[in-house]
């Protein structure tokens, strides 16, 4: 008789580098915090299966692309291999314009169990994840002003497993300084990362379609947004961004966040979304209104490219969002970190992606 065929390794793609291989843990990696590298584990075999699971959590592989001058030894979790294809969120936006704050708010919320919508998610890469929270979380946790992002040539900030209705997707979450859209020399590196991103998530800071007058005044609160006098509010990230994205990226899901929206507390019609609890569930009406609302604070303040981003992409959303829910004040929040609508457009970008986040995913960003 016959032997049966071998099954062929499922080939994956590595999130950092880009590179297709065939999946393969026979040598598999764990991480030495007290030697601060990974290394061969001593045993593999284990008779209890849950014994295995337990202890598997914490290997990793090392992507076998060793020629790639711009991507240096990198590792993937093993769980990589038990679920699909991760969906890789790219954010994109201008330096300083709130960008990591409202990663790191998105992230807090979806690992406290706080999306509602029957959501759950669990960190795969158990090193990045106390790395995350060392860096980042426990900050953020005790109010203090994050740094910039660093310019680590492909280092996604956060790796999750997202379990909703029954379906369960990876999440990868990458996001550069906004100063490397610009750089020539990491632009074709450290945005690398753009051309396998399976959704998009745009910022911009509230301040910067806003009349100078007005910023420099902390807003008059007259409910007057228009910018009669000033040039358009460009956002030259934007383009750079849409370069790299796979025929410009027009069938990914996109939304767009106006961070930094708590300056607009008291400006209609910000202040009603700021206020709007929508109490876990999914509107697909409630997002459309949200969405032309953004669109008229832009269309009022000539931010002509954060306009053009409702046109390019086929399903597009667009939210008001606080990362911190105040301003800061020397390198820290005194009021503490009170995030505002942080998941709204991140629930938008799971229900064009096809996550069964509610009845009315479909329709979201149509």
């Amino acid at each position: 008789m016959a032997a049966p065929p071998e099954t062929a390794a499922r080939v994956v793609t590595c999130p950092i580098c880009l590179d297709r291989f065939p999946w393969d843990e026979t040598e598999p990696l764990e991480y030495d915090s007290r030697e601060g590298r990974y290394k061969p584990v001593e045993q593999t075999e284990f008779s209890n299966p849950d014994v295995l699971a337990d202890v598997r959590r914490l290997w990793y592989i090392r992507c076998p692309n060793t020629s790639d001058p711009d991507s240096p030894n990198h590792y993937l979790p093993v769980g990589y291999a038990d679920y699909p294809d991760p969906l890789v969120i790219a954010l994109i936006g201008r330096p300083r314009s709130g960008k990591t704050h409202l990663v790191v708010a998105m992230i807090r919320e979806l690992l406290n169990g706080s999306a509602g919508s029957g959501l759950r998610a669990k960190a795969l890469d158990v090193h990045q994840n106390n790395t995350f929270r060392r860096d980042f979380l426990d900050p953020f946790e005790h109010g203090t002003r994050l740094a910039g992002t660093r310019n680590d040539l492909g280092t996604y900030l956060q790796w999750l497993v997202l379990e909703c209705g029954g379906v369960k997707r990876p999440l990868v979450f990458f996001d550069i300084a906004g100063e490397d859209y610009r750089n020539q020399v990491y632009n074709s590196r450290s945005t690398r990362f753009l051309v396998n991103a399976g959704a998009v998530l745009f910022v911009e800071d509230a301040a910067h379609v806003l009349h100078s007058a007005a910023e420099q005044q902390d807003l008059a609160f007259d409910g007057s947004l228009a910018n009669p006098l000033g040039a358009n509010a460009t956002n030259e990230y934007v383009q750079e961004a849409k370069n790299r994205l796979r025929g410009g990226g027009v069938d990914l899901p996109c939304a767009v966040a106006v961070t930094k929206s708590d300056r607009l507390r008291y400006v209609s019609p910000a202040d009603r979304w700021l206020r709007h609890d929508p109490g876990g569930g999914l509107s697909a009406t409630d997002l459309l209104s949200e969405t032309r609302d953004v669109y008229a604070l832009f269309h009022g303040n000539r931010a002509a490219d954060m306009m053009e981003l409702y046109h390019h992409f086929r399903r597009c959303t667009m939210h008001f969002v606080s990362a911190t829910g105040g301003a800061v004040s020397e390198n820290t929040f005194p009021a503490g970190m009170r995030p505002m609508r942080v998941l709204a457009p991140l629930l938008a970008l799971f229900a064009m992606a096809g996550l069964p986040v509610g009845p009315d995913a479909g329709l979201v960003g149509r």
